[in-house]
C-alpha cells in the first residue's frame, strides 16, 4: 500500500492498533531489516517459517521490531488468545495483519474485537 506516493512501513500500518498485551504470532516474514534476538533475517526467516505455532511476539516487541524493518515483501502476523497453527488462523485470530508482494495490506478483525 502506499501513502504519497511511498511504500507504507509495518510501523505505519501498526499505528492503526492501540497498544495493548496481547500475544501476537509470526507466521510469515520476508523483509530487509533487523532480526530480533541477534539473528540475522534469514535466520529469523527461517525460524519462523519452521514454527508450527508462528513465532510468539509481544505488542511491545512487535513495535520495535517494526522500527528495525526497511522494506517488508511478505508478512503475516496475528493476534489470538491461544496459540494457533497456521491452518487454524482462519477460526481462531482476533486481528490478521498480511502484506503480499510489499504493496498490499491488509488487516482483518474478528467480530469480537472493537478498535
Amino acid at each position: 500500500m502506499f501513502k504519497n506516493n511511498r511504500k507504507m512501513t509495518l510501523k505505519e500500518i501498526l499505528c492503526h492498533i492501540p497498544y495493548n498485551n496481547n500475544n501476537w504470532y509470526i507466521f510469515e516474514i520476508n523483509a530487509i531489516g533487523i532480526a530480533p534476538n541477534n539473528m540475522s533475517m534469514q535466520e529469523f526467516e527461517e525460524l519462523v517459517l519452521s514454527s508450527d505455532f508462528g513465532y510468539q511476539i509481544t505488542w511491545s516487541e512487535l513495535l520495535t521490531f517494526a522500527d528495525n524493518i526497511n522494506d517488508i515483501d511478505n508478512f503475516i502476523v496475528v493476534w489470538s488468545d491461544i496459540p494457533i497453527t497456521f491452518n487454524l488462523i482462519e477460526n481462531k485470530f482476533k486481528i490478521k495483519i498480511e502484506v503480499y508482494d510489499s504493496d498490499y495490506w491488509e488487516i482483518t478483525y474478528s467480530d469480537d474485537v472493537r478498535i
